[in-house]
């Protein structure tokens, strides 16, 4: 009984992975299937023809950059702004402010997104917050929704307590002493942000740039409820190819191709990562040395 526990423990775990990978696999075998000229069935040879036309297709080589462009513009500015808010979450001495940060990030997951979408939606509307706002006082208004700006504004406040948590966790890690020890040794600020807490923060701003790249690469709620049909992303594609053009091999293929895109660049992001997790462990591990040879005499 001792020895069954433990696969117990993670049998249910394992069903849920099966259920992913059947899912997986069957998908992938879809993509291979002709779709019947006409008609919503599909069926055998087996054939390339949806990848051949997927891969030929300039509008799914558009779709596919457009998305990955939103999703780096999304991390980028994840990056931009998230950045001081996990820096101050962390180091900031004042609890009030630190709570204050935590309750606005953890608020967010209080609500759904498609409640987020709504209010979104509320906010940038032709006749919402900010242009009535603009209105009342005698300003022109401003097309803020069904365009890529409240995609990415959307999206970004989707992700945004992702990565700022996520950074967190490695900023609080960071020993507060070496920072000290360098400002003591005559430093600036500056200096001890540039060469000290920036190196060694690299990896989790890694890890947190990967969670919000993933999110935006996935996007479709936002694009869907705040694009107005004008943003097309890789998601949207395949949910229009299923649900309009009933053709699912060719919303299979798309969705492998997406799939393989998609781990070649996580494959990125993971060795970039490991190779400053290995710098900052190694620039701790000569902390010491390095501070007892500049400690002046």
């Amino acid at each position: 009984m001792k020895r069954a526990t433990p696969f117990l423990l993670v049998a249910p775990a394992l069903l849920v992975l099966g259920l992913f990978a059947v899912s997986l696999v069957s998908f992938i075998g879809i993509s291979f299937l002709r779709q019947d000229p006409g008609g919503a069935s599909f069926g055998g040879p087996l054939t390339l023809d949806n990848y051949a036309k997927a891969i030929g297709s300039e509008y799914a080589r558009h779709v596919a950059l457009q998305t990955f462009m939103l999703a780096v513009k999304v991390t980028a500015l994840a990056v931009v702004l998230g950045f001081p808010l996990a820096y101050v979450l962390a180091r900031s001495p004042s609890r009030l402010v630190r709570n204050t940060i935590l309750f606005g990030l953890v608020a967010t997951f209080l609500s759904g997104g498609v409640t987020r979408a709504y209010a979104w939606m509320l906010i940038l509307g032709n006749k919402g917050v900010v242009n009535s706002i603009l209105a009342s006082l005698g300003l022109s208004t401003l097309p803020l929704i069904n365009n890529e700006f409240a995609v990415i504004v959307s999206v970004l406040n989707f992700s945004m307590p992702f990565f700022v948590l996520t950074l967190f966790g490695t900023l609080q890690a960071i020993p507060v002493s070496l920072e000290h020890a360098a400002r003591n040794l005559g430093a600036s600020r500056t200096r001890v942000f540039l060469e000290v807490t920036w190196p060694l923060a690299l990896p989790g701003l890694v890890a947190a740039s990967s969670l919000v790249f993933a999110i935006g690469l996935a996007a479709f709620l936002f694009p869907e409820l705040l694009g107005g049909g004008k943003v097309h992303v890789s998601a949207t594609s395949i949910y229009q190819k299923i649900q309009t053009d009933y053709d699912l091999p060719s919303a299979a293929a798309l969705s492998v191709l997406f799939l393989a895109l998609t781990a070649v660049v996580f494959t990125a992001f993971t060795l970039v990562q490991r190779g400053f997790a290995r710098r900052a462990e190694k620039r701790l591990q000569a902390a010491p040395e390095n501070l007892t040879q500049a400690q002046p005499a």
